[in-house]
């Protein structure tokens, strides 16, 4: 797949069944607006939880006639509640962050008794479309973990490779992303990406260190002679830190007019939280890509 367009044609040729998407505290327009325009596509079936008034108000306000379940509780913390019980009792396969804080919906998430942590880690991953290149590439972690580990790397890598795997990437390429292709004493994570690139991976290629146009540049492969298992052809861009990150995915959207779709892996169900900023088509592109995780979680 290319774009988004594509990605959504999968899931019409795929028939991927109705998901049931918990969206909490659901009075905020543009997570509405999203939620509303998805379901109109017949891919997700909503439910809204939050301050029923303000629900229906914004509703209103924002001229959706269609009559959809609200669970009416106004303590955000609550609502989080709500939703995590729904998921831990398979009565909704989706969560989505409205007028909420992040911190709340995760405490809910993580909750060693109530929650709905699967993975060791969770980690935020992205799927960016760069029309100039005609491609997509996900990138993580670049909303979640600040600095990670070398054991909350696998946990990464891990989650970044089932949600390729959803989308039908059968094996994956994943570039270790570095300053360049080779150790340096004085970047500690070039020898975790070495280390890493050693171990045995099931249904994906990895290659580390390596620099971002190695990944995915066949010429600079060809000027550099570069001769690893990763030929500029990399599907997964995994960065050493937060920063990084955060910044490869902004760079992809508002430098090249690229689309993003952003979910946190590693949950019972994805969690769908975009960044504040976010419009209304990166919702939407997120809740897509959220529908094939769901529909592989179904089947495993």
């Amino acid at each position: 797949m290319k774009n988004f367009v594509e990605l959504e044609a999968v899931l019409v040729r795929n028939k991927i069944t109705k998901k049931k998407l918990a969206l909490v505290c659901a009075h905020e327009a543009s997570a509405l607006l999203a939620v509303d325009n998805v379901a109109k596509r017949g891919y997700i079936e909503p439910i809204l939880i939050g301050d029923k008034k303000e629900i229906e108000t914004l509703m209103v306000d924002s001229e959706l006639h269609t009559a959809y379940t609200i669970i009416d509780q106004q303590d955000p913390v609550k609502a989080a509640q709500i939703a995590v019980e729904m998921a831990r009792k398979g009565e909704v396969e989706l969560i989505m962050k409205g007028f909420i804080q992040t911190s709340d919906l995760l405490k809910a998430v993580v909750n060693k008794e109530t929650g709905i942590r699967e993975q060791k880690v969770l980690s935020h991953v992205a799927l960016t479309e760069i029309p100039h290149r005609n491609a997509m590439y996900f990138v993580s972690d670049g909303g979640m973990i600040p600095y990670p580990t070398y054991e909350q790397k696998i946990g990464i890598i891990e989650n970044t490779i089932s949600v390729a795997h959803a989308i039908g990437i059968e094996v994956p390429k994943v570039a270790l992303l570095d300053a360049a292709e080779h150790t340096n004493p004085r970047i500690p994570s070039s020898f975790e990406s070495e280390k890493l690139a050693q171990l045995e991976w099931e249904n994906a290629i990895l290659e580390g260190p390596i620099s971002l146009d190695l990944a995915i540049s066949k010429e600079a492969v060809d000027v550099k002679q570069y001769k690893g298992k990763i030929q500029g052809d990399a599907n997964i861009l995994i960065v050493p830190d937060i920063i990084s990150g955060n910044i490869l995915g902004k760079a992809g959207t508002l430098l090249t007019d690229g689309k993003m779709a952003g979910i946190i892996q590693g949950a019972k169900v994805p969690i769908i939280l975009t960044s504040r900023g976010s419009m209304e088509d990166e919702k939407i592109n997120s809740i897509l890509l959220s529908c094939f995780i769901a529909e592989r979680n179904k089947k495993i």
